[in-house]
């Protein structure tokens, strides 16, 4: 980052939390809507689409929907951050925005890859043995 030492970059950090905080908004919404739709185990705790359909008196499919409207929220909050930044920061802020596209693939359409790796072999053998499909 041009024109900007370590301290600088950390107190934007601090300072310019958007980016990181809607991140971290994303990866809990994804993983909630995964483990509401793989089911839970006994010990866990209430995940955020539970807490919403108990607050709001809704079914869990309508907490999903809007659990995955908060998600799509902060990919708003993310995208407009980096358009109003310093230029020099927003590599910075690649890596958080990298992190959550990562993380859209890993929860892509309900399933937990995270907790169930297996579930990415397709996608895994498709992107790197199979190569590009055109």
């Amino acid at each position: 980052m041009p024109g900007y030492n370590a301290r600088e970059a950390f107190q934007w950090a601090i300072g310019v939390p958007d980016v990181v905080t809607a991140s971290g908004e994303v990866a809990r919404s994804l993983n909630d809507i995964a483990s509401y739709k793989k089911g839970k185990n006994k010990k866990d705790v209430a995940s955020s689409v539970e807490c919403y359909a108990k607050e709001h008196g809704t079914s869990g499919e309508e907490a999903v929907t809007a659990i995955a409207g908060m998600a799509k929220h902060a990919w708003r909050t993310i995208n407009r951050s980096c358009m109003v930044m310093d230029s020099a920061m927003l590599p910075a802020a690649q890596l958080a925005v990298n992190l959550t596209k990562t993380l859209e693939v890993i929860y892509l359409g309900g399933r937990d890859a995270y907790t169930f790796a297996a579930d990415l072999k397709d996608l895994v053998v498709s992107l790197f043995l199979n190569g590009p499909t055109v």
